[in-house]
């Protein structure tokens, strides 16, 4: 959804991107809505605060108190990103030299072209060849025709794809070098360092995130080498290290940037569990892996704060619209939508006429988006189903002169607010399953504090052929550990 202009909306899309989502059996999320706001103009020009609290309508009037009261209009939450002054610039640049998101996008950037959807193309064969090539095939374990997960590492292929995967040993130890030094963020990167006499000219690239598949796949080569050497220590190092720039990614106050680390963890724990599967495996490698997802539990990022972030982009894509028209602001996949629905001719007026009235509206419902954010997501479907229900109603509704009173920039705004919110409680209940599993398999068996995001229950672990099991429906396989003999 969000990031910086709702217009930068990434999308999962590329063939690599798109084939991890269908693996997972994420599709109810086909396109990654990232809404971040675009810095390819001066960042002032797109804040709002000014257009904000000249507002008429007393609904918005309403809702800008609240923004106000909570820090939230877009000056507040990106705060720094506008190089108005040489202290600003000084500050972009200390960022920069602690922010991943500029080594990832040092080494990616070249293989790639952004097309007119937001969608990254590659533009040399090399990286795409390492996708297709794949380590191990699919790292699932197949519990139904392989019970007892014997590794179908192919040895051969792995050997002659290792000389392919050479090419990007500097860069896989340069973005480790980076997530081991004290106060490594993720954060956006500036592109063009501000001019020192008019604090004009910072480019603010928000497409970083979705590097984050690449530099995974290369941990995944690292883990299916160490299995094949039998060097477990190795394998788990790589899992640490794709579990940390996952965190980090998912700290940004930007909702695409959160659903692109979710797919980079949830890819993570399918590579776990084949690590622990190996036969060389042993119970204090599990301690290990629990240390990794217990500090991860242990820092876990309030989906809230992603959702304020995403609400202070979507305030940024009203006021890009005012200023440039729906072009300048929408991604083509709106555009093309608005068309089919005759609605583009008319756009520009409508949007005059209720651009207030859309705006309280947008406002009034990611209220209630962050309200339920702070709840397990059981817990929330009551109010997204009406979310939905209410768009429904007003797309539906016309004025006496037959002109659509739909709030369509809010629209496209929430419109996946749904399907991210149950992509990030798969995030979150598949990290718990896991430490739960792993816990029990290290002796812990009151673990009733650990609950499922879909059921806010305790985990059901059950015990299966010399494994402790945890099945999520909402999950696409069980995760299971052995059981260690005290």
């Amino acid at each position: 959804m969000q990031s910086m202009s709702k217009t930068q909306r990434i999308y999962l899309s590329g063939t690599i991107i798109t084939l991890l989502v269908l693996f997972y059996v994420y599709s109810s999320l086909s396109s990654r809505p990232a809404r971040t706001p675009r810095f390819d103009v001066p960042f002032d020009r797109f804040t709002g605060a000014e257009q904000l609290r000249s507002a008429r309508s007393p609904e918005l009037i309403e809702e800008v108190r609240k923004l106000i009261e909570q820090n939230g209009l877009p000056v507040d939450v990106f705060h720094g990103l506008a190089a108005t002054s040489e202290e600003d610039i000084l500050w972009q640049q200390e960022l920069q030299q602690n922010n991943i998101a500029a080594t990832l996008h040092e080494y990616f950037e070249t293989y790639y072209r952004p097309d007119p959807r937001n969608e990254l193309i590659p533009l040399r064969d090399d990286l795409q060849k390492l996708w297709e090539a794949s380590p191990i095939g699919a790292w699932h374990v197949d519990w139904g025709t392989n019970p007892v997960g014997v590794l179908d590492i192919d040895a051969e292929k792995l050997n002659n794809t290792r000389q392919m995967s050479l090419q990007f040993e500097a860069a896989l130890y340069s973005i480790r070098n980076k997530l081991d030094q004290p106060g490594t963020i993720f954060y956006y990167v500036f592109e063009r360092e501000a001019d020192a006499a008019s604090y004009t000219g910072t480019t603010v690239n928000t497409l970083a995130s979705k590097y984050l598949a690449d530099y995974a796949l290369l941990e995944e080569y690292d883990v299916a080498l160490a299995l094949l050497a039998g060097d477990i220590d190795d394998a788990i190092d790589s899992l640490a290290y794709m579990f940390r720039i996952a965190y980090l990614a998912s700290r940004l106050e930007d909702v695409g940037t959160r659903a692109d680390s979710v797919i980079v963890r949830l890819r993570a724990y399918d590579v776990m569990q084949r690590v622990i599967l190996d036969p060389k495996f042993e119970r204090r490698h599990m301690t290990l892996l629990r240390n990794i997802l217990t500090e991860q539990y242990q820092n876990w990022n309030p989906e809230h704060m992603t959702w304020f972030g995403d609400r202070a982009a979507g305030l940024m894509m009203y006021r890009r619209i005012m200023i440039g028209g729906p072009l300048d602001a929408l991604e083509q996949n709106d555009i093309d939508e608005l068309e089919g629905r005759g609605l583009m001719l008319t756009f520009n007026r409508n949007f005059r006429q209720n651009h207030e009235q859309d705006t309280a509206f947008y406002l009034q419902t990611m209220q209630k988006v962050l309200d339920i954010s702070q709840k397990p997501y059981v817990n929330r479907i009551d109010v997204l189903n009406q979310i939905n229900r209410e768009l429904q109603v007003r797309r539906d509704t016309y004025n006496d002169s037959g002109i659509s009173t739909e709030p369509v920039v809010a629209s496209i705004l929430l419109r996946d607010v749904d399907r991210l919110m149950y992509l990030f409680a798969q995030d979150q209940s598949a990290l718990t399953r896991a430490l739960v599993a792993m816990l029990h398999s290290l002796g812990q068996r009151n673990t009733s504090g650990y609950r499922n995001p879909f059921t806010n229950e305790p985990y059901a672990v059950r015990q299966v052929d010399g494994f402790f099991s945890i099945e999520v429906p909402e999950l696409p396989r069980p995760f299971r550990v052995p059981i260690f003999v005290e």
